[in-house]
């Protein structure tokens, strides 16, 4: 039995890393005391696929895992034990079955979208902030630094404008796309924005949305 589980992370565990969060999810799972499956060889592990990574600081409003039972349980119970077992940590908003043979939801290319939540060091007016944003949208190539490497990342920006404005604070519509090629990161963009004038500070980013590209469709990892 395969169960993917849609869940949260929230703001208080957001400095967890992917493989921390995964070995954190695996202990949450043991806690649950039900019969879960292991992976072969010397060194077992509970057999267990998480989904798209969330860099450090993010908030995750739309995740995924996927984890193996040795039988048949009543998602209900298995929910239950779940949320008590996750407490503070992270939080389950719905389960699934699924077939064994489905494939990772990171077989996928992804479209995530993010909320970016900023402040501005000078009060700009909304219309000088679209057209920051603009700008970048009417470049065909970007190109960042990343790990000592030139890295082109426009084809990766699916969607970007100012999503509300109060005072200096504001929020930012972040869409991209997550492919096997690569992405373009939350931190990238900031710098996209401050290397075309806009003094701006990123506090956190939430992402919102995950959805998988499947078969020419646009779909929630709940959805195939």
């Amino acid at each position: 039995m395969r169960i993917r589980v849609n869940f949260v992370r929230p703001f208080e565990t957001s400095y967890i890393g992917h493989l921390d969060l995964k070995t954190t999810i695996e202990r949450g799972l043991r806690r649950t005391m039900v019969s879960v499956k292991y992976t072969e060889g010397f060194n077992k592990r509970i057999k267990l696929e998480m989904g798209f990574p969330l860099s450090v600081g993010m908030v995750g409003e739309d995740e995924y895992f996927d984890f193996y039972l040795n039988e048949l349980v009543e998602l209900e119970a298995i929910a239950a034990k779940l949320e008590k077992a996750f407490s503070g940590i992270i939080s389950i908003k719905g389960l699934k079955e699924i077939p064994d043979n489905s494939p990772a939801i990171t077989s996928f290319d992804a479209i995530l979208v993010n909320i970016i939540y900023a402040e501005l060091e000078i009060d700009y007016p909304e219309q000088a902030i679209e057209e920051t944003i603009k700008q970048i949208f009417e470049n065909r190539k970007i190109v960042v630094s990343r790990d000592g490497k030139e890295r082109e990342v426009r084809k990766f920006i699916e969607r970007a404008e100012l999503f509300k404005k109060v005072g200096l604070d504001i929020e930012l519509l972040f869409s991209i796309f997550f492919t096997h090629s690569g992405s373009i990161r939350v931190d990238e963009f900031q710098q996209m924005l401050k290397g075309r004038g806009l003094r701006i500070n990123f506090k956190f980013a939430v992402r919102k949305r995950t959805s998988v590209l499947y078969k020419g469709k646009i779909l929630s990892p709940f959805d195939f």
